[in-house]
């Protein structure tokens, strides 16, 4: 297959694919047809096959049948603003699992997540089994213990009190080779992502801090984790349902811009 296939049947030469190449690998010939100047620098973005709505570029390294329709609007700015408005930080949790099925739905919208160049290197960690994320608590809890660092934490754990992971029945966890130049970007994009699908669909996510700062130096709770040598842990999300809905919004501050002219 050539690295771009036009269907001249369907192209009308509205040159919409070169318009949106971020690379500069396609340009528009004298009739306004797409043409191929330079695809070593493709990073396989997909711009030029999302655009055509007539269907007429075929990209080599795209896989069509993998190809989705795209919505035909977006939702209101209310809805979307009441979305990001509305979730909260979520550290109380329904004793109830997540199903394995609801998490890989988020995860197949959350690897929709833009990464620096297309790269896509961002791999994710996910535990759907409320005994192994007490067993990751217990574990950041014993490192956190023995290096004196959250005594009032490491004191309620004693007691019972899981402060670490908050018994979330459900952890997702990603990482990226160290040498990822936009890998801590490209996992935090990617956990927003998730985040906010699993608010839409009744789950509660609460940012692991600790576990993540935990991670970067016990190397026994790496090696439960599977984190492979050379990959940084940017960040992880507890899962769950919440035992509570919160009634309104509360205020933040105000946002601290300088405006350019």
């Amino acid at each position: 297959m050539d690295f771009i296939t036009v269907d001249t049947a369907r192209c009308k030469q509205d040159g919409l694919c070169a318009l949106v190449c971020p690379s500069g690998c396609l340009e528009v010939d004298a009739q306004g047809a797409p043409v191929a100047v330079d695809p070593a620098v493709c990073n396989a973005c997909g711009h030029c096959v999302a655009v055509c709505p007539h269907a007429a570029l075929t990209h080599s390294r795209i896989d069509p049948s993998a190809v989705r329709p795209n919505v035909r609007a977006w939702p209101s700015s209310e809805v979307v603003d009441g979305l990001l408005l509305g979730r909260r930080s979520i550290r109380a949790y329904a004793d109830r699992p997540v199903p394995r099925e609801v998490l890989a739905g988020i995860l197949d919208v959350a690897r929709y997540a833009p990464t620096a160049s297309n790269v896509q290197e961002v791999s994710w960690l996910l535990v759907d089994a409320p005994a192994k994320v007490r067993e990751l608590a217990g574990m950041t809890a014993t490192w956190f213990a023995g290096n004196g660092q959250r005594p009032k934490y490491s004191s309620m754990w004693e007691r019972g009190l899981d402060y670490f992971l908050r018994n979330a029945p459900a952890l997702a966890v990603v990482h990226t080779p160290a040498s990822a130049p936009f890998g801590a970007a490209d996992c935090g994009i990617a956990l927003t992502f998730f985040e906010l699908a699993a608010v839409s669909r009744g789950l509660g996510t609460c940012w692991a801090g600790l576990l993540t700062f935990a991670i970067a130096g016990c190397a026994p709770l790496r090696e439960t984790l599977g984190i492979p040598e050379g990959h940084t842990v940017h960040g992880g999300l507890m899962v769950g349902y919440p035992r509570v809905r919160y009634a309104s919004v509360p205020p933040r501050n105000p946002a601290n811009v300088s405006w350019l002219a």
